[in-house]
């Protein structure tokens, strides 16, 4: 999903962006790396709003790159006349979560085509957070979640909207550190249930659809994981609310990963 390409400093990230990429243009290069071919690869990217920095109508080729993470993390991933071997590989906070990637990099000033392709693969690559906000817009478009989960299932926490506000404490907090445990394993989420009410009712099992409100599918938080690939069926979580601590979420997704039995949902 296109995010946006803007034309001025980034402050924050808007609902549903896990990236913010600020590209610093100039008018002198040795690259000469056009400022125009990343505007199309921003198009492309998901989960990211794109920001072109410019002093005047001349600056047409590429200075810098920076990549701005939601959670903090912030690396200059290109520069100018600087080999992305090293640009790609020195900041350490980017690779918190996950070993470095093995990159054919290419040199930008003769091959700026596999440049610009490279730049694409490893900004997709490190877009994942440890826990992503979803939205049904950007969940139902493939081209959006596939550069950013890969192949691996997803945990989806269904969360109330006052319990997302407090990222630090809580729940939140739980899962935070449940998602930081299990980064390379599962793609760790939640979604607003006050925001989708829904979409979240449809995270339900179709066996047990039609229970009184006061059922444990009412309540929240409340965890279900599934395959990108198969929207229908999920793994749930039978403890919800207040009970769902950390100890009880871990022990989910161990269940999950080592086979646990999917059930038949209404659709995700």
């Amino acid at each position: 999903r296109d995010m946006g390409v803007h034309y001025t400093q980034p402050h924050t990230f808007h609902h549903g962006c896990n990236v913010h990429i600020s590209i610093t243009a100039t008018k002198d290069s040795v690259d000469r790396l056009p400022v125009e071919c990343l505007v199309g690869v921003c198009k492309k990217l998901a989960f990211s709003e794109c920001f072109i920095l410019k002093d005047s109508t001349e600056d047409v080729y590429v200075s810098s790159i920076e990549l701005q993470r939601r959670d903090g993390v912030v690396s200059v991933i290109y520069e100018d006349n600087l080999s992305l071997d090293i640009s790609f590989t020195r900041s350490q906070e980017l690779h918190r979560y996950h070993g470095n990637h093995h990159y054919n990099n290419p040199s930008c000033a003769s091959s700026p085509t596999e440049c610009i392709r490279a730049l694409h693969t490893f900004i997709s690559q490190h877009s994942r957070t440890p826990l992503t906000e979803l939205s049904p817009i950007v969940f139902h478009s493939p081209s959006s979640y596939k550069p950013l989960f890969g192949n691996l299932p997803v945990l989806v926490a269904l969360v109330e909207h006052h319990a997302t506000n407090q990222p630090t404490s809580g729940f939140m907090e739980i899962l935070h550190e449940v998602s930081v445990k299990f980064y390379n394993q599962i793609a760790t989420s939640y979604v607003d249930v006050d925001m989708y009410p829904h979409w979240v009712h449809g995270m339900t099992p179709v066996a047990e659809r039609d229970l009184t409100e006061s059922s444990w599918i009412y309540q929240y938080p409340r965890v279900l994981v599934f395959q990108l690939e198969d929207h229908k069926h999920s793994a749930f979580c039978r403890v919800v609310g207040k009970e769902l601590g950390r100890e009880e979420l871990e022990r989910f997704v161990e269940k999950f990963l080592e086979g646990m039995k999917m059930e038949r949902c209404h659709g995700i």
